[in-house]
């Protein structure tokens, strides 16, 4: 039981430094919200081989508290005073190569509020390797995803040019020790572009480190509640660091 227990320190002293590396000096830094809902199942109802070919679907809305970057737009305000910024639609397909991986492919839709009162939409398609395995109590995730970002309005990035972006993304799970259902969480996922592109910078655009519990509800529900970091590397100007709430309600049918 104390081995068990020591590994809980280590994964959140990870975390805090995961999260307080990037708030360096020449970076703005804003609170947020990221809550959302998962739906995941398989097609094992059809026939047994269906059980290795899988689907999930997520929706998810973001929330900001920048209105420090353009004052002008929040006249006399300095209180907490966060805006609906983002809502992402997920939905994907996929298929288990083996025990402990699987392959997927998934269209994102991006409905996304500027602060600047301008909005615009995205479409994400991408391409997922996913590798999970436990080594005793401890859980690894590792994915890895290849995502191709289109604008489909002209009030945002130009609609002819497309952001080959790259994502490693890594997560330790671990049971939180005499409490049943209780997991303790924690992962960092890097992101780079592939191409010059005006979403972002070519080459290492963000870095995201997160941290938090889940708790299995019951066989069906689970609930997840943690902090995301979120650091942007931005060309011309000053570097964003985003610090956000999550929130998640996962079903799996």
């Amino acid at each position: 039981m104390k081995r068990k227990m020591t590994k809980i320190p280590f994964y959140l002293a990870l975390l805090s430094f995961l999260t307080t590396t990037p708030a360096l000096a020449g970076t703005d830094n804003v609170f947020g919200s990221w809550t959302s809902l998962t739906l995941q199942g398989d097609f094992g109802f059809l026939s047994p081989e269906g059980k290795d070919f899988r689907w999930m679907i997520i929706d998810q809305a973001r929330t900001r508290d920048d209105k420090d970057l353009n004052p002008a737009r929040f006249p006399g305000d300095n209180g907490f005073s966060p805006r609906f910024s983002e809502n992402l639609l997920w939905v994907q397909g996929g298929y288990n190569l083996t025990e402990h991986s699987s392959i997927w492919l998934g269209y994102t839709h991006d409905w996304i509020k500027q602060l600047n009162g301008g909005h615009f939409q995205e479409s994400r398609p991408y391409q997922d390797f996913l590798w999970v395995k436990p080594f005793g109590d401890l859980t690894v995730m590792s994915r890895s995803r290849l995502e191709q970002r289109v604008a489909i309005t002209n009030t945002g990035p130009s609609g002819d040019d497309v952001g080959v972006r790259i994502r490693q993304f890594v997560m330790l799970k671990h049971p939180v020790p005499q409490v049943e259902k209780l997991s303790v969480y924690v992962g960092d996922e890097v992101l780079a572009y592939l191409n010059e592109n005006q979403f972002g910078v070519e080459g290492f655009s963000e870095n995201r480190a997160f941290g938090g519990f889940t708790y299995q509800l019951t066989q069906h529900v689970g609930l997840m509640l943690g902090y995301m970091g979120q650091f942007i590397n931005n060309d011309g100007s000053d570097d964003l660091f985003t610090h956000n709430v999550q929130f998640d309600i996962n079903y799996k049918f």
